[in-house]
């Protein structure tokens, strides 16, 4: 009898799969709140990232949160263990430039992943108001005794100061604006439907083509996109939103393609994750572009082996990262 529970015993240990075996290690994604890109991202990375073969058994917490200007800091306090960032907002939060880094510099993030995706900075109006001020471009709303009533996201969102910056290059700011009864910050569920109440008449947002927000109102209003000067996108070019062209048709009610200024999304790490981890799921992600692609049609332009480089990475690969794409022998 003791025979036959020994070979039992030995028959479940090779008919257990190793995985079972494996290091299990919870991993937190902060992405957004629910309706933008990045929490949608969320569900597919976590799934593969669970999903993935190595040293370890990998779970993955998507927390809804978060934004632009967070989660660079969360990621680099252990407050989350991966998120996704834009790539200026990396390195605003890496150098401590802004009041919103100044003294909480986002030292310990390391990249995963370079170059998902180019998210552009829109200001579009409502029809009905251009059409009965008679203001047509960015410039001259800025220096008008009437501005216009702007809606952007609130703080925790990188749009603000994306958006200060772009007054800053006209001689106002955010809270020079803001004085003036021309902005107001709001939730991003709430943003289409005062653009549909009238209650708002520009509309400042940095996404992907084909976010959430920014579809329903183009869908549901008529708008028109507003031109910056070249003086605007030159002072965004130096504070890392280079120039940029949003491919004709992207939205309804875009006359051409629109220049403006882009930031890339990428995705980060904190530089304490164990390497063997970033490898194993640096790897799983890369290798299943093509899902990735599938889904969200906005990142089927992504180029892992052009991600990996300084110039999308933009901030340190992280070790585990690093190793992988050296092994593809996509860096040095």
């Amino acid at each position: 009898m003791k025979h036959l529970r020994t070979a039992a015993i030995a028959a479940a240990l090779f008919t257990t799969p190793l995985a079972a075996y494996a290091d299990q290690v919870q991993l937190r994604l902060i992405s957004q709140e629910p309706g933008g890109s990045w929490y949608s991202y969320g569900s597919t990375f976590g799934e593969i990232i669970e999903a993935s073969e190595g040293a370890h058994k990998l779970s993955v917490e998507v927390l809804p949160r978060g934004g632009g200007m967070t989660n660079p800091v969360a990621v680099s306090q252990g407050a989350a263990d991966l998120g996704f960032v834009s790539a200026a907002a990396a390195v605003w939060a890496r150098d401590g430039i802004g009041e919103e880094f100044k003294g909480r510099e986002a030292s310990n993030a390391r990249a995963i992943l370079g170059g998902l995706q180019l998210a552009y900075t829109t200001i579009a109006a409502r029809r009905d108001y251009v059409e009965r001020s008679g203001l047509k471009t960015f410039d001259e709303m800025v220096a008008s005794d009437n501005p216009p009533r702007f809606v952007l996201k609130p703080a925790g969102s990188q749009v603000p100061i994306l958006a200060n910056y772009m007054f800053e290059a006209l001689g106002s700011s955010l809270e020079d604006m803001r004085g003036r009864g021309a902005i107001t910050q709001i939730s991003t569920a709430q943003i289409a439907q005062m653009l549909r109440d009238a209650t708002a008449d520009v509309y400042i947002e940095n996404s992907p083509v084909g976010q959430a927000t920014m579809s329903e109102v183009t869908l549901t209003t008529p708008m028109v996109f507003i031109p910056a000067s070249q003086k605007v996108l030159d002072h965004m070019t130096q504070l890392g939103a280079p120039e940029a062209q949003m491919p004709e048709g992207s939205y309804p009610g875009q006359d051409g393609a629109y220049l403006t200024s882009m930031t890339p999304t990428i995705l980060i790490a904190n530089a304490d994750m164990d390497e063997e981890v970033a490898y194993q799921l640096t790897r799983a992600l890369v290798e299943q572009r093509e899902r990735i692609a599938a889904t969200f049609p906005a990142l089927a332009d992504w180029n892992p082996e052009a991600g990996a480089q300084p110039d999308q990475a933009v901030i340190e690969l992280h070790p585990g990262a690093a190793r992988y794409y050296r092994e593809r022998g996509w860096i040095q």
